[in-house]
This record gives structure tokens, sequence and C-alpha cells, in this order.
């Protein structure tokens, strides 16, 4: 019996010693898909560090082009302001409804009668706005 116990210890510690060396080649197999995941992982952080900057140049070329826009807005209101009190003039008046009436097909002696304005300036709008 002694003898058994003599192959028996070895025996069950060569078995140990092989389940270690498993354990730690899978051990080593996790460590590197980990490190490569950790490397994927890197990569995608980089990547999407390069889109934000992108994105937040991006804005601010947007944010400029929106003041542009503003201000070409607000230029446009004033002009439109300036028109709307050259307009009160009633002389203007006339020249804008005599536009409607060519745009909607009137003749030229229908615009001197309807807008007191002479043949020329009645045939200058008629051939001016006239479809």
């Amino acid at each position: 019996m002694n003898e058994f116990v003599l192959w028996i210890i070895p025996a069950v510690f060569l078995i140990v010693i092989l389940m270690l060396c498993f354990s730690v080649e899978k051990r080593k197999r996790q460590i590197s898909a980990l490190k490569l995941l950790f490397t994927e992982q890197q990569r995608q952080l980089s990547e999407m560090k390069s889109e934000i900057h992108e994105l937040r140049c991006g804005t601010l070329g947007v944010g400029t082009r929106v003041q542009n826009v503003e201000g070409q807005l607000a230029q446009a209101i004033e002009r439109q302001n300036e028109f709307a009190t050259v307009n009160d003039d009633p002389q203007t008046k006339h020249y804008g409804h005599a536009m409607k009436m060519v745009e909607l097909g009137a003749s030229v002696d229908e615009l001197v009668k309807e807008c007191d304005l002479t043949r020329g300036e009645a045939e200058l709008l008629v051939s001016l706005h006239s479809k």
C-alpha cells in the first residue's frame, strides 16, 4: 500500500499541475481577447473624438452663417420698411395699382383711364410688366 501511495501522490500532483497549466492558458487567451477588445474600443473612441471635433467646427461655421443671414434679414426688413414709407406716396400707389392691373391683363387704355397715367407711362408699364 505504501508503494501505491507513492505512485498516487505524484499522479495527483501531475494532474493538478496539468489543470493549472490549462487554466493559465485559458486565462492568457482571455487576456489576449480583452486586449484586442480594448484596442478596438480605443480606436472607436478616437474616431468619435474626431467626429465630435468635426461637428463642433461645423456648428461654429453654421453659427457664423446664421449671424450673417440674420444681418441680411435685418437689412432687408429695414429696406422693406423704407419702401413701405415710400409707398405711402399717392403717386406711387397709382403705379402699384397699375402694375397689378397689367398683371391681370389690363390694356393701355384702361390704365390711362383708371390710374391717371399718361399714355407713354401706361405703355411702358405694359411692356415691362405684362406676362
